[in-house]
């Protein structure tokens, strides 16, 4: 995959001071995008994003999954995090004292860690369903 992304930068008033320079509107546009999600995204993040195969904004809503502060188990506060979303640890369908016996690193490792893939960026870490 050939990536359309510019390894140039110029410097502006973001936090991070630097805004990469991309050869086309529809590259610029898409890193504009992100930043709703990841205010301080940076050229190596959106390189390694791109490189993923994500390169667009439907691709983007549809691998996009959240980011949790990174440490040594955040694939199961991921994975948590995910099965509350979804509605499968409600009252009715876990009963709540037993929801704090289940593995949720297990589930990751078991279930969700070949439809989901991670990029660790400094202190996050960026959850992407690989099914986009």
């Amino acid at each position: 995959m050939t990536s359309t992304l510019e390894l140039n930068a110029k410097v502006d008033s973001r936090p991070n001071g630097v805004i990469p320079l991309f050869r086309n509107k529809k590259d610029h546009e898409f890193y504009e995008y992100i930043l709703n999600d990841i205010p301080d995204l940076d050229l190596e993040l959106f390189t390694q994003i791109n490189d993923y195969g994500i390169e667009n904004v439907d691709q983007w809503e549809d691998s996009y999954s959240g980011s949790f502060p990174t440490s040594c188990n955040v694939e199961a506060q991921f994975t948590e995090q995910l099965m509350d979303d979804l509605g499968y640890l409600e009252l009715n369908n876990v009963p709540n004292p037993m929801a704090d016996y289940i593995d949720w690193q297990l589930v990751w490792d078991r279930e969700l860690s070949n439809d989901y893939f991670v990029i660790e960026d400094g202190e996050r870490t960026h959850f992407f369903n690989r099914n986009f």
